[in-house]
């Protein structure tokens, strides 16, 4: 048995069913956000399925039959990677399933507000003609952009930069580990801020990276430097945010992600000229969204065959039911 645990009302799970079919799994579509409707509904699985229900400890700790959860997406941030480890749950996700689409969205944000996309289409429905001043479009070519994260998105949007001769420098702990790109300089987070024209957030939520952009981080990039944010909105304080915005303290913010999804209409991000706006939509394309469903299905296949699934977000866990 695998469940859905917040599947859309009348949801195509075709793609997850194929892979699912092979190991003659069922798959039942459930709906819940709160924790005594999850346990009710998830009771009975083998492996749930999640897009963005918390998985608590509570909630896991409601399921004796569960042995793996399979995220759609990345990010695990929904799911309580510890207590998942402790009960001995896998926690399988999609890593390579929108690369591409998220790194072309950021790159998107920094050529819209470079070129005044919004502003100009604006005023030329207005019926105003070549109202901006060329001091207001800077070029791109040879202007800095800082990525914080230098993962396989970070990775994608750093080569794209580079095609258009921007100069690119990171930030990340970890790329050494990764091997990184070698014409990207590896930085301190505040040399990032303090040399960028452009900073691009393409970082996972963690208690690491929880609001590792605030008020002091704001203070140090130029007042003429954007911020771009297709990863997690806990990863910027967005009061601060607002705050630097009204100040005009930095120039603009591009976001994909908020603190609170839906943005809330009494939002003051909607209020403000200098932000562009999406609703966490950077990675969705019809070629993404095929994949990750067709991918989460096969991880849950693996899980159910006892394999392991390709991506495992809780690597060290001793699973309840061994895996080859």
């Amino acid at each position: 048995m695998v469940v859905h645990a917040d599947a859309r009302p009348g949801q195509d799970l075709s793609g997850e069913e194929a892979p699912l079919a092979e190991v003659n799994a069922v798959l039942r579509p459930t709906s819940a956000q709160d924790e005594d409707g999850l346990i009710a509904n998830l009771r009975d699985a083998d492996v749930v399925l999640v897009s963005a229900a918390p998985m608590t400890r509570r909630v896991m700790e409601g399921l004796p039959r569960c042995r793996g959860v399979v995220r759609y997406g990345v990010g695990v941030d929904n799911v309580d990677l510890a207590a998942a480890t402790d009960l001995g749950i896998v926690v399988a996700h999609v890593l390579d399933f929108c690369t591409e689409e998220v790194a072309n969205h950021a790159l998107l944000f920094l050529l819209a507000w470079a070129k005044k996309l919004l502003p100009l289409d604006r005023r030329l429905r207005d019926g105003v003609w070549r109202a901006a001043p060329a001091a207001e479009v800077p070029t791109v070519y040879g202007q800095t952009l800082g990525i914080v994260g230098l993962g396989q998105i970070g990775r994608s949007l750093a080569a794209k930069a580079q095609a258009l001769r921007m100069e690119v420098i990171a930030c990340d702990p970890y790329a050494k580990e990764r091997g990184r790109p070698p014409s990207v300089p590896l930085v301190t987070l505040e040399g990032v801020l303090r040399r960028s024209d452009y900073v691009s957030l393409n970082v996972p939520l963690t208690e690491e990276t929880f609001h590792l952009i605030g008020e002091r981080e704001l203070a140090l990039m130029k007042p003429s430097s954007v911020l771009i944010n297709t990863a997690r909105g806990a990863v910027v304080d967005e009061a601060a945010l607002v705050s630097a915005l009204q100040q005009r303290q930095i120039a603009a913010a591009a976001l994909d992600v908020f603190e609170v999804e839906p943005l809330p209409a009494s939002s003051p991000l909607r209020e403000l000229d200098n932000v562009i706006l999406t609703p966490h939509t950077a990675g969705i394309s019809e070629k993404s969204a095929r994949k990750v469903r067709t991918e989460v299905g096969k991880a849950a296949a693996d899980l159910l065959a006892g394999r392991w699934p390709r991506y495992v977000a809780n690597r060290g866990v001793e699973p309840r039911v061994p895996l080859r």
